[in-house]
């Protein structure tokens, strides 16, 4: 039995020194991670002496002596593992680096050379040697490490694609522009299932124009020579980063073409540029399908979406013409005559209505129109609710508020866990708004601040906290209650009748805190009714007068956009744009602002 016992004391201290050692490991990072050294080094270095085999123990000791510089004690520990292990090359990088810490560049720099030459036909010695230089901060040889490997695994000409993500993202690191731009389009060609990872590592660089005029200089160079499809849907990627629609489309039919496709790529970038508020690019794409004639299975569907971005183009904007209204109102009829009425083109039939009806002021013939779609018999649920809503803003176009109301509740209650239950809920609220039932429209509105349509919610939110402002103190409601009545006049074209309203606030609370929105709604009647000049003057004044207040960007803006579009006065439009910029930095407009702005001065988008 005493052999047992000896077993048993043995194991016993085996297993103590096991527990001491594991105690002395966590000691040792621990002071490593607070930046303790020195401690950690004493540590290690008794950890390692125990067991030379651990790299853990190794690299842990490497980097605390790095830290205390105690470089001759690092040499010697490092010029041993080169001896006992010359097959592993990373103790060579460790042993160059110290040199050069040491001052001795030309000594650590033939260390690295001896790595470099020790390679062999390898991708994991060659990946590992990479990462060592990688470790230590050494980019340049990193890179070195990947040629050099790519040239022994694939002869003197080298595969372009071995090591390319690898090289890219150090040449990227190194700022060498072409170098990365080249190493990750040589990986795409062979990679195209990881196309849009390279995507997500350009998109940020491509920012700056000296990328992105190296991407397209060197697309463009592959397009021409070799043709490659990944080449030319890259570029397409490239133009519209930068919103340049235009010249994407030029390279999407080049693919249609050339692939003898049916516009399927042509039809998703026209929508992404109407999307993107490029309406000449959507409907010049939308054409080219349509000029493929009846033959093409998205005929109908170019000339429906056509129309819509005609409409948003016409309808978004101040400079719009009575000719413009009316070509679009015989478009709307052409498409009609040519795919009659039913469900497919319920929705142009609809739109026609709304321009009819807010453009052309014939309110009876908007609602005949929406009266016989809503009573087809095979209408969707959600065509014949929408079209309901629709029905309701033209009675209130009208002055009929009882059947405005009545539409939309109706169209609440067969909607009513969908969106378009959730916007006729918002028009009921609006209308209570209108009628000065502030307390009614507040309720309404505090639901409808968690809609799940984000839009919805934000229009809730934001006319609750305007009623909620604005009535504030006051012992009397008729401030409040004119201007809602104003706001549905300027939604009813009774401009004139609106403004009488405006001018008794304004008269009987001089000094009121609706003066910056009464000014804002007098630009909008301006602009409405085409008068730019007075417009522009309004807008101004809430920039001279109420620039702190809320609508300090808005007025800003549209400002801008006035002097771009139709007071044709570019430098003043550039100055506005960059005062958004400046003076308004956590703006909803910052980004459409800093695109316009950057159209104008000539920017390539």
């Amino acid at each position: 039995m005493k052999w047992l016992l000896a077993i048993m004391l043995y194991l016993a201290g085996a297993t103590a020194v096991q527990a001491q050692g594991n105690a002395d490991q966590s000691l040792a990072i621990q002071f490593y991670q607070n930046g303790e050294y020195e401690k950690a080094a004493e540590l290690f270095e008794k950890l390692y002496d125990k067991n030379p085999q651990s790299e853990l123990y190794y690299r842990y000791l490497y980097n605390s002596w790095l830290n205390t510089k105690q470089y001759e004690d690092l040499v010697k520990v490092v010029k041993r593992n080169v001896k006992k292990n010359p097959q592993n090359l990373t103790y060579l990088v460790d042993l160059g680096y110290v040199y050069k810490q040491q001052g001795n560049i030309a000594g650590g720099q033939a260390e690295y050379d001896k790595a470099l030459k020790g390679l062999i036909a390898d991708e994991n010695i060659t990946r590992s040697l990479a990462n060592a230089f990688l470790a230590l901060g050494e980019n340049e040889m990193a890179a070195q490490a990947y040629l050099n490997g790519r040239k022994l695994l694939t002869g003197n000409g080298g595969d372009p694609t071995l090591f390319a993500f690898d090289l890219a993202d150090l040449y990227q690191r190194l700022n060498k522009k072409p170098e990365a731009v080249e190493s990750y389009l040589d990986y795409i060609k062979y990679n195209l299932h990881d196309v849009q990872n390279v995507q997500n590592r350009l998109q940020d660089l491509i920012q700056e124009d000296v990328w992105y005029d190296e991407l397209q200089l060197q697309l463009l160079g592959r397009i021409q020579k070799s043709g490659d499809l990944i080449y030319s849907e890259m570029l397409v990627w490239q133009y519209i980063q930068r919103n340049n629609y235009r010249a994407a489309f030029i390279q999407v039919k080049a693919l249609d073409k050339r692939l003898k496709e049916n516009g399927s790529r042509v039809i998703v970038l026209a929508r992404a540029a109407s999307g993107s508020g490029d309406y000449d690019a959507a409907i010049e794409a939308y054409q080219y399908i349509i000029d493929k004639g009846a033959v093409s299975s998205l005929y109908q569907v170019a000339k429906q979406e056509i129309l819509t971005t005609r409409k948003t183009k016409v309808t978004s904007g101040f400079n719009y013409t009575d000719a413009d209204l009316a070509a679009l109102l015989e478009g709307y009829n052409a498409f009609i005559v040519e795919f009659g009425i039913n469900k497919q083109t319920v929705q142009i039939i609809l739109d026609k209505a709304q321009l009819k009806a807010f453009y052309f002021h014939e309110i009876d013939s908007a609602i005949a129109v929406v009266d016989a779609i809503i009573n087809i018999p095979t209408l969707e649920k959600n065509f014949k609710n929408q079209a309901k809503l629709e029905l309701g803003d033209y009675y209130l176009l009208k002055g009929e508020v009882w059947e405005a109301t009545l539409l939309y509740s109706q169209a609440d209650k067969e909607m009513k866990d969908e969106p378009l239950g959730e916007l006729a809920r918002y028009k009921n609220a609006k209308l209570s708004y209108y009628m000065a039932d502030f307390e009614w429209a507040q309720a309404q509105l505090n639901i409808l601040k968690g809609a799940t349509t984000h839009l919805i919610s934000n229009d809730a939110i934001s006319l609750s906290v305007f009623i909620t402002d604005n009535l504030g103190l006051d012992t009397t409601l008729y401030p409040m209650q004119k201007y809602a009545e104003a706001e549905l006049l300027l939604f009813q074209n009774r401009f004139e009748d609106a403004k009488l309203k405006l001018d008794s606030i304004t008269t009987i609370f001089p000094g009121h805190t609706l003066a910056d929105d009464i000014v804002m709604m007098r630009a909008k009647i301006a602009l409405r009714k085409k008068d730019y000049v007075a417009g522009a003057a309004y807008l101004d004044k809430i920039r001279a007068s109420y620039a702190e207040d809320l609508l300090g960007d808005d007025a800003t803006f549209m400002l801008a956009e006035l002097y771009e579009t139709v007071l044709n006065d570019k430098a003043k439009a550039m100055e506005l744009y960059q005062d958004l910029l400046v003076t308004y930095k956590n703006s909803v407009l910052v980004v459409e602002a800093r695109k316009r702005f950057r159209k104008l001065r000539g920017d390539e988008l």
